[in-house]
Parts: C-alpha cells; structure tokens; sequence
C-alpha cells in the first residue's frame, strides 16, 4: 500500500513537528488548525502538481505581543504569514527511498525560514523518515510513523524534532529558547476527508485537526436536484404548419426558456433549423449545446434535417455547432449510436461575425415576455445563504443576497469582517449593450476601525480603503454602459463607462484575440480612471490616471494550467509586470498565485530602499456546481494578499473578456468539442504521452547520469572549452579593479538599477518558461530540453554554492580587494562565482544547443552586466558563473539527449500502437 501522506503543526505534510518525504495524491486541499503551546496556526496546503505541494500558515506565538509598540493597536499577540513548499526530487522506488527538497517560511519575514531535504522509506507497515535541515531546522532530524492495516484509521508517530526554537521571535518571553532537541510522539486517526494527531512533547501536549478534500475528484454532492433534459415527445408539426402558426414556434422558445437559455432566437431555411441562444446556468457551454439541440429535436418541424446552433457570451456570438444529420443526432441522445459515430455528422467552429443575426418573429419576443413574468426565485442555487432574484428571458436580470468579505492582519487588527446586503441589476439594452449597476447596504462591519494612517509614498490608490468603510450606509459600487463588439472571428472587443468600483470611475476598452486551434490568447485594456470620494455615490477625488495593460494568456494541455503575463502601467502609474499562474483541477476548483515587479519603489515594510516590496498574493475560484445538487455556473473566490498596499494595483474590470471566454474557450478545444453533449461522460479514452519530468527524475535516470557523466566530462571537447573558460576567468580578473571602478561611479545610475532587475527578471523568465514547458507532453523535444534546463540550473546551482564555500572571495561592496579569499566564509559577502549567473547560462544552454539558437546567450548574458553593475560581483565572478553555467546546461544536454536515444516511443493512435527506438 502506498504510504500515507499526513500534516505536520505546520501544515506541511510531515511528521509532528518535523517534514517528511511524504506528499499527498496531486490536487489534495487540506485546511486545518493546530495548536502547541505557544504557537497555534491556521494553516492550508496543496498538492499543486504531481511532485510539488504549497502551504500557507498564519501564527500566532501566544504571551508575545504584537505591534506592541505602536499605540492605538488591538492587534493582540504576534502573528506572522508563512509559505512552505516541497518538491518531490525523486520517487521512491523498490530498494531506494524516496528524496524531497523543502523549504519553510520562504517569503515575508522569513520568522520561521528553513530548508531541508528528507529521505523516506516505506518497509511494510512503517514509514521511514530520515532529512538534514538549515536555519531553523538545526541539523538531523528523523522519525517513524506506524500504520497497521489491521487497524483501519488509526496511527502511530514519532520523530525527533530539530528546531532552534531560540531564534523564534519572542522566545525568550515565551520560554521556547531553553527548549532541548527531543523525541517527540503522537498519535492520529483520519476518516473521509477528517483527519486529528494528538502530540506530546517539550512538556506540552499538541493537537492538530483538519480536513482533506481531493481536487481532482469532479463531484463531492450528488446532482440530485439537477433537472433533467427535455424529453416530452409531443406530436411534430410540418414545415408548412410551422411557418403558418406561431403556436409551434411558441412553444420550442418556452421549452428552452424554463431550462435557463436566454436570448433565444430562431428561424428556419427550408430543411435547417437555426436557432442562436446562451445558457446562464449549465457550466458547460458544450452541454447546454446538447441539452437545446435535444429540445429543438424534439420540437422541431419533421422536414428538418440539419440543426445550426449558434452560442452567445454575454451576446457575442462565440460558437456554432451545425448537426447535420438530425436523425443520427436523435440516435444518439436515445443511446443509440456512440459518441464518435456522432462527431462525424457535427462541425464545431468559432462563430463569424454576424451569425447570430437570427431575427425572431414578434409573437416569439411576445412569448418570451409572458415567459418571463414566471421566472422570479427565492432560494440558494447560487451558493449565497439565500437570494431574490428576477430574471427576463434577456439577460436582464436583478439579484439581492446578503455577503461577508474578511481581512487579515492589519496592523490595527488582525481580522477585519464586513457584512452587508449586495443588490445588483443589470438590463439588456439591445445587441451586446447592456447598463449594469452595484449597490451595497453595510450590516455590521468593523474595517473602518483601521487605525493605521497609510505612510505609502505613491499614490494612495488602495491604502485608504478604510475610509470607504467609515462613511457607512447606501452606497453605489457599479453604475455603468458596456457595449461588446465581435469584429471579426475570434476578436472581440467592449468599451465601457461609468462606475466600474467601490473605489474608482471612468472610461475604457479591451480587445482580446486568441488563433484557432492555439492555446494562446493576448489582449489590451485601457482605461481612464479617476479616484471616487469616500461617501460612495457621484463625487470624485483629485486624483486620476490611465491604466494600459496587455496581457498574454496561455493554457497548458495538461494539469489544467494556465499561464498569463500582463505588462504595462498600473494603478498607481507604475510600471511594470505582473506573472500570474493558475490550475485548474477536474472539479473545477482553481488556484493560482501571482508576482507583480514595477517600479513604484514601494519602501513601506517590509520594503525598503534597498529591496522594494513587490505585490503578490495567492487566489482561488470555488465552482459551487461541485457542492450543490445542481449545475450552476455561479462561482465563489478568494485572495490572500495584502489589502492595503498601492503598488501593482489593477482596477476591477467592468467585463474581462478572457474571463468571459476562458471557460468555452477551454470546453470548445477539449477534445472533439462536445463533452457532455448528450449528459453522459462518454469522452473516448485517450493515453496520457510521455512524461519528461517523470522519465528524468527516478533512480533510474539518476543511475544513468552517474554512469554516464564520466564520458561526456572527459572528451577532448570539454577538456578545450575547460581551457578556454579559465583562460577567459584569468583575462577577466585582471580587469576587475577598472570594471568596478567604473561600476561604483554609476552604481546610482537608473540604467545600472535597470539592468541589475533585467538580470534577475531575465533568469526568473527562463526558469518559469522551463517549468511549464517541461509539462509539455504534446512536444516531447521541448519538454526533455525544458527538463535538461532545470536540471542544469540546480546542478549549476549548488555547484556554484559549494564553490563560493571552498573559494570565500569577498564581494566588490565589501571593500577588501579583488584578492580576498577566505575558505567557509559566510554566503552573505562571497562572490566566486555569481549564483545567478551560473544559473541562468545552464538553463539557457540546452535551449540553444537543441535548437541552434546562440542568440540565447545574449539573454544569460544579461545577468552577468547586472551583477557587476549592482556590484554584486567582480566581473571574474560573473566570467565564472558563465562557464560553470554553459558545461553543466551542455552535461545535461548531452545526457538527456543520449538516454532518449536508448528508450522506446510509444505513439497511440485511434486505431494502433506505434512502438520505435533510435539507436546510437
């Protein structure tokens, strides 16, 4: 049986204290709260990908206060945000253990930061735990943990805990720095998705309970209230009688009105059926398709032999489905025939400008009117606690629910709550016109008790939210016009004016494109904004701007990821830009993080001069389909980010088209494009292909590279190159002392300050592409040259690490000379050679080997001149890095390219097995 997968206190999975080499099934969410005197966390994690899991935890340390200093706080005792990660580096096999690298506290304040690497054992019934850690995890730490299979459930644990619990904030006030090394014990029980450990150590008994819910599981509630698709049958009218009585037409638009599709039109050309429509329930557009095409079947004249349906978005035509054998499309919703019989009579296109111009008769806008009287609803099909809503056979609509926004750790207060009643309505003003307004009513609230002056220097562009909160009452948070637009195909467009938020006012448009058949898509939005005053109606402030941001989107084919830059001018007028990454798990849960670099210089702590604050946060949208007993397209989110900062803003957008299309988007491309058409999981099975990373990180491959190494390092091509790089680090250092004179002269220099961040950025981008495209199983030589470039980075990495131990030379900034080396000198003033540098030459080198593109070079290239321009490094240092950097990407290049050369390609197709080898 596999081993199991539990939560340390942290929320890390782990032992008790202490991690382990253990992860959880990929997708697995687990929540929890734990408590051991004198810390207590609320805590979250996520098996975000196959080898990799994230964690979040928020700390209190009990007895040691919190801003104490600062007067006019009720912030209570210390509290600290922290983000852990794991990576499984190789999976354990028969007679290997398996080996994680880890981190703890990585970003922020880094109160608790450590790193760790752990092995793990499972022998029967026992799982092993051996790792070493750093910081805050002192040395060797170790542990066991028992699960009997005889005794369902139940757990056994024990492990020996290494922390320093001396350099925690507030331990002397608290007693934890007399704290000794120790074995700790505990033990647990997990049923379902509950999960409980009990612990004793250090004198004090611990607790830590939880639950765990699999992301990848498409359901947790059964659809029992799902309506079912229509299937009266009643008697079918002829061509003639359908275009002579109304009653016939009458009756197909109810029919589809009562199962939530809107704007429907319909007309008939001879033997076709046209019929364009939107669903603003079902979540899948493909099986809101299926479910109207089942409908007009039904209802449609006998003579119709094909059927045209046209789906809208938000009244832009998006997609049409044209069957053109009605009586084969009948076989199959009766079960008849199979899916893929069925998708030989179906064409699936992105919809061309103007083909919803579908004129209805009046009488079928009149019926549509009466229709329409009938559809008022109060109930909790949307995932509020309850809700009024009135909805019209257009996309108008009204809805009032009651909400809770919460906020965490500001200064004043560590947990900050807003209750109150949402009201919204939006009308439907004619072709893709729409006026759509926000109103709220504050219940019970306590963010206008923020005490904390905002000490931002740029613009206080979100900083001042409290006093939004302070003027209680009515207030009006959308009062808009958008009008949507549709070009050309697969373009579209809005423009925008009016109140777009709580917070800002203005005027605006996007475009957005994505190609057919691509898993791309890039827009421009711009927008005129000026700041709205506190009492939340018509006034406005002094302060107003233009934002310009242009986004790229791209969507992985596999784990559901999605990638998106965007870069241009922010809120605040700085510039810059923003990396975003999401996953999209089977059940429709999504969870992405982003990082946003601008120059708005954001000194407030934990910024400072020295090293600005940058945004970033963590979101999440629910799919509340998963948890009701009914399909909706009503979704819920969060964010953990800071709340009150003015750097890297965006504003609300009225109507983000990607948002709007994201979903069809990806149901239009997934496979054949009719998922669910016919309400049955009948997608055809299609093998996952080969896996890089998985292929590359086992003991196999690392028994290969060991074996092999040898022959690729000892080659008179690598023994030259080895002499050219020292001949070239000797030239360099005799130039050392001229190169950084003249970069101490301009260290001050913005273009110096530029080129230090395009260094740094340059590196983070090659390694952020590396690692999506190393899950990129549908271009396996990408994929393997993506893998190779990590490997080398890390390689190259502590290479680097373990040089700068041996060789200590001290950085430019220290002032001792080009000359100074010192062995085991501290990390913080070593130079020899430059990390960074290193890093970014290996993960370029098999990208430009692979491909034959040297220009590449040009690109690692820039991380040696920000280096010696920030005097980070002598220009030797930089030199050196470079060489250490190209032979470890060639090594790894070279080696991956060797081993594929020796395995066998398997290639499935829908009627065979291909099976090759290439030999050397």
């Amino acid at each position: 049986m596999p081993a199991w997968a539990e939560p340390s206190l942290t929320g890390q999975t782990g032992l008790i204290y202490m991690p382990d080499a253990r992860l959880d099934p990929d997708g697995t969410w687990r929540t929890g709260y734990s408590l051991a005197e004198p810390y207590g966390a609320v805590w979250t994690s996520l098996t975000a990908l196959p080898r990799l899991e994230g964690s979040l935890r928020y700390t209190e340390i009990n007895g040691v206060p919190g801003f104490g200093s600062q007067p006019g706080t009720d912030y209570g005792d210390f509290k600290d945000k922290a983000f852990d990660a794991k990576f499984l580096l190789i999976e354990e096999d028969r007679f290997w253990p398996a080996v994680v690298l880890g981190g703890q506290d990585l970003f922020g304040t880094e109160v608790f930061r450590a790193g760790y690497v752990t092995l793990g054992k499972q022998l029967g019934d026992f799982d092993f735990t051996l790792g070493y850690g750093t910081e805050r995890i002192d040395g060797g730490f170790g542990g066991v943990r028992y699960r009997p299979q005889w005794l369902k459930g139940w757990g056994l644990v024990a492990e020996y805990d290494a922390y320093d619990y001396a350099r925690d904030f507030g331990s002397a006030i608290t007693g934890v720095d007399q704290r000794k090394k120790e074995v700790v014990g505990g033990i647990e029980y997990r049923y379902g998705w509950l999960g409980l450990q009990a612990s004793y150590g250090h004198d004090e008994a611990g607790v830590n309970a939880y639950v765990s819910i699999p992301l990848q599981q498409k359901d947790f509630v059964p659809d029992v209230k799902e309506p079912e698709p229509y299937v009266k049958i009643t008697p079918r009218p002829r061509l003639d009688q359908w275009n002579s009585d109304p009653t016939h037409r009458h009756h197909m638009v109810q029919a589809l009105l009562r199962q939530d599709f809107k704007n429907v039109s319909i007309a008939t050309e001879g033997e076709r059926i046209n019929v364009v429509l939107t669903n603003i329930r079902i979540s899948d557009m493909s099986r809101a398709v299926g479910r109207a095409a089942r409908t007009i079947v039904l209802l449609a004249p006998i003579e119709t032999r094909e059927i045209r349906i046209t789906y809208t978005i938000n009244d832009i035509p998006f997609a049409t489905y044209e069957f053109t054998d009605v009586r084969g499309l009948q076989r199959y919703f009766n079960g008849q025939i199979g899916r893929q019989d069925l998708a030989e009579t179906v064409e699936v296109n992105y919809a061309k400008p103007g083909s919803d111009d579908v004129a209805s008769d009046k009488d079928d806008v009149l019926a549509a009117i009466d229709e329409e009287r009938k559809s008022s609803f109060f109930d909790e099909t949307e995932g509020d606690i309850y809700s009024f809503r009135v909805e019209s056979s257009t996309l108008s609509r009204f809805k009032i629910s009651p909400r809770v926004a919460l906020y965490l750790n500001d200064p004043s207060g560590a947990f900050r709550y807003d209750a109150y009643l949402n009201a919204s309505y939006d009308h439907y003003l004619g072709k893709r016109f729409f006026f759509n307004s926000a109103a709220r009513v504050t219940l019970l609230e306590d963010v206008s008790d923020v005490t904390q002056p905002s000490n931002s220097t740029l613009p206080h562009v979100r900083s001042d939210i409290a006093e939004y909160y302070d003027e209680n009452g009515f207030k009006i948070t959308k009062l808009m016009v958008n009008k949507y637009f549709h070009p050309g195909e697969r373009v579209y467009a809005r423009a925008s004016a009016g109140i777009y938020e709580l917070m800002y006012g203005g005027a605006g448009g996007q475009v957005l494109y994505h190609p057919a058949a691509q898993r791309w898509a890039a827009d421009l939005s711009v927008d005129w904004l000026k700041q709205r005053d506190f009492q939340g109606f018509f006034g406005f402030q002094d302060y107003e701007t233009v934002t310009a941001l242009a986004a790229f989107h791209y969507r992985m084919p596999f784990y559901g990821l999605t990638g998106t830059v965007r870069a241009g001018r922010f809120l605040a007028k700085d510039a810059g830009v923003r990396f975003e990454v999401k996953r999209r798990f089977r059940s429709g849960f999504e969870i992405g993080a982003w990082y946003t670099f601008t120059d708005g210089d954001d000194i407030t702590s934990p910024g400072s001069p020295s090293s600005p604050y940058y945004d970033k946060g963590i979101y999440g949208s629910i799919p509340l389909n998963t948890m009701l007993t009914r399909d909706t397209q009503a979704t819920g989110g969060f964010s953990l980010a800071p709340w009150t900062r003015d750097v890297g803003q965006m504003v609300i957008s009225p109507g983000d088209l990607y948002d709007l299309m994201e979903r069809p988007l990806a149901n239009l491309n997934d496979q054949d494009g009719l998922v669910k058409l016919g309400d049955l999981d009948d997608d055809p099975y299609r093998p996952d292909p080969p896996n890089a990373i998985q292929e590359s990180a086992n003991w196999d491959a690392f028994r290969y590279y060991l074996g092999n190494a040898s022959n690729s390092i000892f080659t008179d091509e690598a023994l030259i190159g080895t002499a050219i790089g020292i001949g070239a680090i000797g030239l360099a250092y005799a130039v050392d002392d001229d190169v950084d004179k003249w970069a101490a002269e301009h260290k001050d220099d913005r273009a110096n300050r530029n080129a230090g961040d395009l260094g740094k950025f340059a590196t983070l981008g090659v390694l952020g592409a590396s690692a999506f495209a190393a899950m990129d199983r549908d271009d396996p030589r990408l994929s393997r040259t993506a893998v190779s470039s990590l490997q080398a980075a890390a390689l190259g990495l502590g290479v680097s690490l373990a040089t700068n131990y041996v060789v200590g030379r001290a950085k430019p900034e220290a002032g001792l000379g080009k000359s100074d080396f010192e062995y085991g000198r501290s990390r913080d003033i070593t130079s020899f050679p430059s990390d960074l540098t290193t890093v970014a030459w290996a993960a370029v080198t098999p990208y430009a080997k692979e491909y034959r593109a040297p220009w590449l070079y040009g690109v690692a290239a820039l991380t040696n001149i920000g280096r010696v321009a920030e005097r980070r490094h002598w220009f030797s240092d930089t030199v050196a890095g470079s060489v250490i950097g190209y032979g470890v990407g060639s090594l790894m290049w070279k080696l991956n390219r060797e081993r594929e050369k020796n395995q066998p390609r398997v290639a499935f197709t829908g009627e065979s097995v291909e099976v090759s080898w290439e030999f050397k």
